[in-house]
């Protein structure tokens, strides 16, 4: 007789499909091997071949990161295999779909008690296509038009004054609700706009400046925190943290000129890991480090105190 064949044991996948996404998936992985962690990258070049050793269990995952499904349903059909067979995740898609609600989360956040901007949902076009003028009286002009759901800045109006370039948004995705919120205008501190990139990652918070006019990053100096509440900072992501039950997201809140820090955009996930030294606009090269080491550090705690029943001993 002969005995089976013991399959593969990956205690952390790495799935990803945006081509700006290499640079950090490679950098995770080298340190998931530089400290013990066996790690494993899921592409396009080999999507299909790791779908098949999974369903025929010749490979298994103990945990995983994916940052392709939102954007691939191949990739979804991945994710929701391996939630099958037992496999952790690193944000879980479930809480994704609710996480990227925004109409939902700015709800919570309101009973939370967090700051956000004066918001109206609207319904869907398809529900309701005619709009009462009065919808906009409230509102300061210009404001912010969005979809409840989307990201990347998709589908976002933020100089609107006309009902009009309401109806026209609303058109372009009929089934979606969308959310018309006040325009928020920062302080000014240490000369740069008060507006801040702040990350949770596996129960840390990592906070940096972040210019909604420019889309640059910049480090937070001790001389900075003389004049920024980070502990705010913090104290608002991980509401959402709590809120969400995601493990990996970031959040921008602005300092407004009333002296609150308001939630602008509450998720953002998957972050936007290029790096600062390729790419002006992109995350300072310092954080994404942190970030990637953060990630391993809690993947290897979790393997010491998390056991699947479905990978033998």
């Amino acid at each position: 007789m002969t005995s089976a064949v013991k399959p593969i044991e990956i205690q952390l996948g790495l799935a990803w499909n945006w081509q700006y996404d290499a640079d950090f998936i490679r950098a995770l992985d080298t340190v998931c091997h530089r400290e013990g962690v066996a790690s494993f990258i899921v592409s396009h070049h080999n999507l299909h071949q790791v779908q098949q050793e999974v369903e025929r269990d010749g490979r298994r995952f103990l945990w995983f990161l994916d940052r392709a499904s939102d954007e691939d349903k191949h990739f979804l059909e991945l994710n929701q295999i391996l939630q099958s067979r037992g496999t952790f995740f690193l944000n879980a898609h479930r809480h994704y779909l609710r996480a990227s609600d925004k109409a939902e989360i700015h709800r919570e956040l309101l009973q939370q008690g967090v700051h956000v901007p004066l918001t109206f949902v609207l319904p869907p076009h398809d529900l309701q296509p005619h709009l009462n003028p009065s919808v906009v009286e409230a509102f300061a002009k210009p404001f912010v038009v969005k979809p409840a759901r989307g990201s990347g800045g998709r589908g976002v109006l933020t100089n609107v004054t006309k009902l009009d370039e309401i109806t026209q948004t609303r058109m372009k995705q009929r089934d979606q609700r969308f959310l018309i919120q006040q325009k928020i205008e920062p302080l000014m501190l240490q000369e740069r706009r008060a507006w801040f990139r702040v990350y949770y990652v596996c129960g840390q918070v990592i906070s940096c400046w972040w210019c909604d006019k420019t889309h640059r990053y910049e480090m937070l100096t001790n001389e900075d925190l003389q004049v920024v509440n980070i502990k705010e900072l913090e104290r608002i992501v991980r509401v959402i943290a709590r809120l969400t039950e995601l493990d990996f997201f970031s959040s921008e809140v602005a300092l407004d000129r009333t002296g609150r820090y308001v939630v602008v955009d509450y998720v953002n996930t998957p972050c936007d890991m290029r790096l600062q030294s390729k790419y002006a606009n992109a995350v300072p090269d310092i954080i994404v480090q942190q970030i990637i080491e953060i990630i391993v550090t809690y993947i290897r705690q979790q393997l010491t105190t998390r056991i699947n029943p479905l990978l033998p001993l």
